[in-house]
């Protein structure tokens, strides 16, 4: 009996490895996708500032800038605090972006969505 014992604290202990190793994977992942829509929306703010009409597009990508780079800090220690936060700004920059054919407001759109996808995940798991 007690080897039996064993072997399911084993297992359970295995399984929390494995559990903890899939949510460094993913926090990883979110951190890569936050340090691409960040340059993303640095390039793009950078494009369309004094461009007529393209105000709401800067005002949005600085603060989508902003909120990947603090959600990037809070993941590096651990916490998953600022990604909510991350998906709802990346989710408005995207938005924004998508109504413009200017070829770094729709790289900007693209980064901004996985980034939105990968915060949201973080945000609703830990």
């Amino acid at each position: 009996m007690r080897s039996l014992s064993n072997s399911k604290v084993r297992n359970r202990a295995d399984f929390g490895v494995v559990s903890r190793m899939q949510m460094d994977v993913t926090m990883q992942e979110c951190i890569e996708n936050c340090e691409k829509c960040a340059e993303a929306c640095k390039k793009c703010g950078d494009a369309c500032e004094g461009m007529d009409g393209m105000e709401e597009c800067v005002r949005l990508c600085r603060e989508c800038e902003a909120e990947c780079r603090q959600s990037i800090e809070s993941m590096k220690a651990g916490s998953n605090k600022d990604c909510a936060d991350c998906a709802i700004a990346c989710t408005a920059c995207a938005e924004e972006c998508e109504m413009h054919d200017h070829p770094a407001c729709q790289e900007c759109a693209a980064a901004c969505r996985a980034c939105a996808e990968t915060c949201g995940e973080m945000g609703a798991s830990m």
